[in-house]
C-alpha cells in the first residue's frame, strides 16, 4: 500500500502538468484585439497630404496698416457758403486733401466770394457789389467718427473804400472750428462736413481810411458746407 502512494502522487502531478499546458495552448488569443485597440487615428490632414504646419496663417502686417496709396490718399470736393441779408455773400472754394494718416488730412483750396452790401444810410438800390478771391490752406482732424476739428489760414485779395474811391488789399485770416461730420462713401469726396470757423482776426481788419471792418463776412463766425 506504501508503494502505491508515491506513484499516485506522481501521476497526479503528470496530470495536472498536461492540464495546465492543454489550458495554455487552447487559451483565445487577444493579441489581434489588442492590435486593433492601439490603432493609431491619423488626422484628415495627414490623410489629405496636407502638412498642418501649412496652415498656420502666414504672418504680416494687418491689413489695416498696409500702407494706402497716393491716389487712395487722395480728395477731392469743395465748399459752399452763402449768407443773405443787408450783407450778401456767396463763397465758392475748390478743395483737395490728402490723409497724412488715418485721422489728419492736409489741405488746400482757391476761394472766389462774392460780396453785396448796403452802405449805413442808403437807399436799397446803392447796394455795393465786390468780388474777392485768394487762397487756403487747412489741416482737419477726425477726433470722434462724425466730430472734425480744423485749422486754417485764408488770404483774401479784397475790395474796400479808402473813403475816395474803391481800392484793394490783401487781409489774412487764421481760422479755427469743426465740423459734423456725415460720410457719403465716394472714392475721392468721402464725407459732407456742416463747418463752422471763428475768425481770431476778424477785430484787426479795419481800413486805416474809415477805421471800418473789410473782411469780406459779416462776422468772425463762418459757416461752410464742405464736400472732401
Amino acid at each position: 500500500m506504501k508503494r502505491f502512494i508515491p506513484l499516485f502522487t506522481l501521476l497526479l502531478g503528470l496530470h495536472l502538468t498536461a492540464f495546465a499546458q492543454n489550458e495554455e495552448y487552447y487559451k483565445k488569443d487577444t493579441l489581434p484585439q489588442q492590435r486593433r485597440q492601439s490603432t493609431i487615428i491619423i488626422p484628415n490632414e495627414v490623410e489629405n497630404n496636407q502638412n498642418p504646419v501649412d496652415s498656420k496663417p502666414v504672418e504680416g502686417r494687418p491689413v489695416s496698416e498696409v500702407p494706402m496709396s497716393m491716389l487712395d490718399r487722395l480728395r477731392l470736393g469743395g465748399s459752399f457758403g452763402l449768407s443773405l441779408g443787408n450783407y450778401t455773400n456767396i463763397n465758392l472754394s475748390p478743395m483737395a486733401g490728402l490723409n497724412l494718416t488715418d485721422k489728419l488730412l492736409a489741405g488746400g483750396g482757391l476761394t472766389y466770394m462774392f460780396a453785396s452790401y448796403r452802405p449805413f444810410g442808403a437807399s436799397a438800390s446803392q447796394r455795393v457789389s465786390s468780388s474777392n478771391y485768394g487762397a487756403r490752406a487747412f489741416l482737419m482732424y477726425t477726433l470722434l467718427p462724425m466730430v472734425t476739428l480744423q485749422a486754417e489760414y485764408e488770404g483774401l485779395n479784397v475790395q474796400y473804400s479808402n473813403g475816395r474811391d474803391l481800392d484793394r488789399t490783401w487781409i489774412g485770416s487764421p481760422l479755427i472750428g469743426g465740423a459734423y461730420t456725415q460720410p457719403l462713401g465716394g472714392r475721392f469726396t468721402r464725407s459732407i462736413l456742416m463747418t463752422a470757423l471763428y475768425n481770431l482776426s476778424y477785430d484787426s481788419q479795419i481800413s486805416p481810411y474809415t477805421g471800418r471792418n473789410i473782411s469780406p463776412y459779416s462776422s468772425p463766425f463762418i459757416f461752410r458746407i464742405t464736400f472732401l
